[in-house]
């Protein structure tokens, strides 16, 4: 049974079928998990689970096809900022 999820944009997708691409082109660059991570920022633990179909949370999954799309476009040294989180301020 496939999982599907929302994406940016309100965009539905087969969260299996797009863990498996993943999954597949990380491979084809000859990466690791923890390679992709850290390209684009984010714990490698979330790259196993989208690679599983598990994680739907959308700026993630740009950011992993963001990733891999430059890397195959010849970007080998791709590296996306880290992710801002705004804080409220204190007082």
């Amino acid at each position: 049974m496939a999982t599907s999820g929302e994406v940016q944009g309100g965009e539905a997708v087969d969260l299996v079928a797009e863990g498996k691409a993943i999954a597949v082109r990380r491979k084809a660059l000859g990466w690791s998990r923890g390679d992709v991570a850290g390209r684009a920022a984010l714990d490698p633990r979330i790259i196993q689970l989208l690679e599983l179909g598990l994680w739907s949370e959308g700026e993630a999954i740009g950011r992993v096809r963001a990733v891999l799309l430059r890397a195959e476009g010849g970007d080998l040294e791709v590296q996306l900022p880290p992710v801002e989180v705004h804080r409220p301020a204190e007082g």
